[in-house]
């Protein structure tokens, strides 16, 4: 967000607004620390200005939060989730992440793919489970 504070020689100059987010850890407008940047109301849609899409994806496939970019996310078999994007966003040309949540026991895998066909168009499959064997774990999903 930018705020227009002084008017030098007839040029508007701006500044940068400080956003106070949360997600697993403190964030400024510069980086994230140790997850995505993601407002504290999860009663809403979350707002991630550096990322098209976000959400917090719980291990029943449920989301705690997301960004509205996010269509939907269906959970269709064990360790697998399917994110449909809205068209705002396009799956193909996108560079999807996700990270485990802290509900993760160690060991656990987390592995991310573009249009699977497994999935509906336009979306990303997050796989999670345990040393190659599929299960349900709790993850942060995010395309910058």
């Amino acid at each position: 967000m930018f705020k227009v504070t002084k008017t030098r020689g007839g040029v508007s100059m701006r500044r940068r607004t400080k956003l106070v987010l949360t997600g697993l850890g403190v964030v400024t407008a510069a980086a994230t620390a140790g997850g995505i940047a993601m407002a504290a109301d999860p009663t809403s849609d979350t707002v991630a200005p550096y990322a098209q899409a976000a959400a917090t994806v719980n291990a029943n496939g449920s989301t705690s939060q997301k960004t509205a970019t996010i269509a939907s996310v269906s959970h269709p078999e064990t360790g697998s989730y399917c994110i449909v994007l809205t068209d705002l966003v396009r799956a193909y040309k996108s560079i999807p992440m996700a990270t485990l949540g802290n509900g993760a026991p160690r060991g656990s895998d987390v592995r991310v793919s573009r249009n699977d066909p497994t999935c509906p168009g336009n979306s990303i499959r997050v796989t999670t489970g345990t040393d190659g064997v599929a299960a349900n774990r709790p993850f942060y999903f995010m395309v910058p």
